[in-house]
């Protein structure tokens, strides 16, 4: 399954418009990007393992690859997965009330798997897992460093 399918499903449950539909869509949206991401990065020969440091580490992936618009794209996949986590986690906050707040984060889900998708034709695909296997090496050679793979 490609992980991108998750966006459809998040656009279903916006249409809804009710809270419990608005939360779930921002969930499924995030889990849309993170997926495309992750399985692009796995694609490119990088491991992760299926738990919740992933998330960071394909955040420190992308956003130190060398690239803005990847670095942006980054960016806005960390602010989905914290509006993720309030989303599923934060009962008592009102801000999935709002359908249009909920089309942006929707908008920004999209904006991300794009860029991945086009990221994933050569010769970017190549130039980005370059500049992402530089970072790995790097992080890899920091005395501190326990992140590299």
């Amino acid at each position: 399954m490609e992980g991108k399918s998750f966006f459809t499903i998040a656009q279903k449950l916006a249409q809804m418009r009710n809270e419990p539909a608005l939360r779930s869509a921002i969930s499924r949206a995030y889990y849309a990007a993170y997926n495309c991401c992750i399985q692009f990065l796995e694609a490119c020969g990088f491991q992760f393992e299926k738990d919740s440091p992933a998330h960071e580490k394909v955040y420190q992936y992308l956003h130190n690859a060398g690239f803005a618009d990847i670095e942006a794209a980054a960016r806005v996949l960390n602010i989905l997965r914290r509006r993720r986590n309030r989303a599923d986690y934060n009962m008592t906050s009102t801000e999935f009330q709002d359908h249009i707040t909920c089309q942006g984060d929707l908008a920004s889900a999209q904006t991300v798997i794009l860029l991945i998708e086009k990221y994933s034709q050569e010769p970017l695909r190549t130039k980005l897992r370059n500049g992402v296997r530089e970072y790995v090496a790097k992080i890899s050679s920091s005395p501190s460093s326990s992140q590299a793979p």
